[in-house]
């Protein structure tokens, strides 16, 4: 996937700015790329990145930005990653998973794009991207036939961000498929293998296929490899991977999405090579899950 200059900081507007560029060394190389001149700004941000200490603000920073001004949506994509797993605290992580959701979107991964979107209102519920994420999963939930979920969705964007216009705009005219016909028709069947439990008072669907095990002392990270829209092809892909020699389970998401993963893995490091073979193995683009 190939992008213009700047094309990844202009794939939607949302409600609140965009991360704010505090290294004026950013702020330029973003001036650049207003300017047209992409190539430079995006040689200027790599360049500040080089000469910071990973794991400092001004290191994260740059990371972000280098990823919002790149032309290829794979690097993009590595960057943003490495900004919403290793720097999930960071001012820029929410951000970088609403980015990596429209980029799931963009490239025809529905499932992942809703996952992604949830994420960031789930995980950061004072982020002022909240709405922008609402309208985001909205538009995921209606592609992997979730109109009810979609339409709720909806209706939080519109309330979230209704003071902005434009986006209000926006919110407006994907409600309009929320239609009396739509919101009337029967909820998807309940996939077979699948149970309802309670959960810390809440009520989740919960995959049955496998028991997922509980993740060993000191887990930091997950690997998943897809997420399904049914069960059927959940346990396929569980299966496939255990004739590889991983052993996978299925998560429940939400909106009755399934979520294949494998670990937890005690280092980045050990999570990054079974990605790599999980990758060869399913294909798509594996990624890293920060748990606690």
């Amino acid at each position: 996937m190939r992008w213009t200059p700047l094309a990844l900081c202009m794939l939607a507007v949302v409600p609140g700015s965009l991360a704010a560029q505090s290294n004026p060394v950013v702020r330029a190389a973003v001036g650049l790329a207003a300017e047209g001149r992409g190539d430079s700004a995006y040689r200027l941000v790599s360049a500040e990145l080089s000469r910071a200490t990973p794991g400092d603000s001004g290191y994260v920073e740059a990371l972000f930005w280098r990823a919002r001004l790149a032309i290829y949506g794979d690097s993009a994509e590595r960057d943003l990653r490495r900004v919403a797993i290793e720097y999930a605290s960071s001012p820029w992580a929410d951000d970088a998973l609403l980015q990596l959701s429209q980029l799931a979107l963009a490239a025809g991964n529905p499932a992942s794009a809703f996952e992604l979107a949830g994420r960031v209102r789930s995980d950061y519920p004072g982020s002022d991207l909240k709405p922008g994420a609402a309208l985001w999963a909205a538009r995921a939930a209606f592609q992997i036939g979730e109109p009810r979920s979609a339409c709720a969705l909806l209706d939080s964007a519109a309330s979230e961000g209704a003071a902005d216009v434009e986006f209000a705009n926006q919110v407006q005219f994907f409600r309009g498929r929320c239609t009396a016909a739509l919101l009337a028709a029967p909820p998807p069947r309940r996939a077979e293998g699948m149970a309802t439990t309670t959960l810390g008072g809440s009520t989740r669907d919960t995959a049955m296929s496998r028991p997922a095990a509980a993740p060993p002392a000191g887990a930091r990270y997950e690997v998943q490899v897809a997420a399904a829209t049914s069960d059927e092809a959940a346990r396929n892909l569980v299966d496939r991977l255990a004739r590889a020699g991983l052993a996978a389970r299925i998560v429940p998401g939400a909106g009755n999405v399934r979520r294949v993963r494998l670990g937890p893995f005690p280092s980045q490091a050990a999570a990054d090579s079974v990605a790599r073979a999980a990758q060869r193995v399913a294909g798509g683009a594996p990624f890293l899950v920060r748990v606690p």
